[in-house]
């Protein structure tokens, strides 16, 4: 294991630790559910995830080998459906949450199927291998977060602290490492972060430069974005009293871990293997 994946975790751990503690005291201190910043987070925290997912979508469809058999055809409706399906869902969640027309709702949707054809197919053209590869880790770690923080959600039970509040009651407040009950009811859903589990695959964008050649240099750009974006929405949910510090440090967490195991899977082992041929090839 990497020294940086090691003090990553140590991090992780030791803010769950403190937060084990300190949860229901930091909500107190912070909440504010008139917050403008909260307001706005939870209007577009999820939005990105979205679009990377419509985006990555898009290029796999584009960048499979082409041929008329029937599992083609097939694979070309089913990834059409996820383009739009996700298109929709980035259009609709802004729209949703700001109170827009919902007439915007499939324009925007057109438009960002349309920018993303226009794109993809671009880099089809110059790096089609690089851009099936983020595009693949991209659409999993989306699938597999959603799973992962859903069943956990409906598993665990906590309540959140929003909830509490509405209610006068704080005799529901758990640790977030001791699970309660089963449930569907939304406002026991608050471990691990949903919000902040899609925020967190914005650290996706961190790979554009692995098939836009020409942003190669400005790598850091892209990781500090990703950086500043992964920390405003969980804080933004913990204003608001979507949820406790514990639950969008774990729902960070649930992304950080599905998207480097994938990133190591599908491109950091096929990068050494390129650079291993080409240095064969120059001796």
């Amino acid at each position: 294991m990497k020294k940086s994946y090691k003090i990553g975790l140590l991090i992780i751990g030791s803010l769950l630790v403190i937060f084990a503690f300190t949860d229901l005291q930091i909500s107190k201190a912070i909440y504010n559910q008139q917050s403008t910043f909260g307001f706005i987070f939870e209007a577009i925290g999820e939005f990105p995830a979205a679009l990377i997912a419509s985006f990555c979508s898009m290029s796999l469809m584009i960048t499979r080998n082409k041929d008329r058999s029937v599992k083609y055809i097939l694979g070309t409706i089913g990834y059409s459906v996820l383009v739009v399906l996700f298109a929709l869902m980035a259009a609709m969640l802004p729209v949703k949450y700001l109170s827009g027309p919902t007439l915007l709702i499939p324009l925007l949707a057109i438009l960002y199927v349309g920018l993303f054809y226009i794109i993809a197919k671009k880099y089809t053209k110059t790096n089609r291998e690089e851009l099936r590869k983020a595009a693949i880790v991209g659409l999993l770690t989306f699938v597999f977060v959603t799973i992962a923080f859903n069943l956990i959600k409906m598993g665990w039970g906590r309540e959140r602290y929003r909830n509490m509040v509405a209610t006068g009651a704080f005799e529901g407040f758990s640790m977030w490492f001791i699970p309660q009950r089963f449930t569907t009811n939304n406002e026991f859903m608050s471990f691990p972060s949903g919000h902040s589990a899609n925020a967190a695959i914005m650290i996706w964008i961190t790979l554009i430069p692995t098939f836009v050649t020409s942003l190669k240099d400005k790598k850091n750009w892209f990781i500090g974005f990703a950086t500043l974006w992964i920390v405003l929405v969980p804080i933004s949910r913990i204003i608001v009293g979507a949820h406790f510090a514990s639950d969008v440090t774990m729902g960070v967490t649930v992304t950080l871990v599905i998207f480097t195991l994938l990133k190591e899977k599908y491109i950091k082992k096929e990068n050494i293997k390129d650079k291993e041929k080409i240095s064969s090839i120059n001796t």
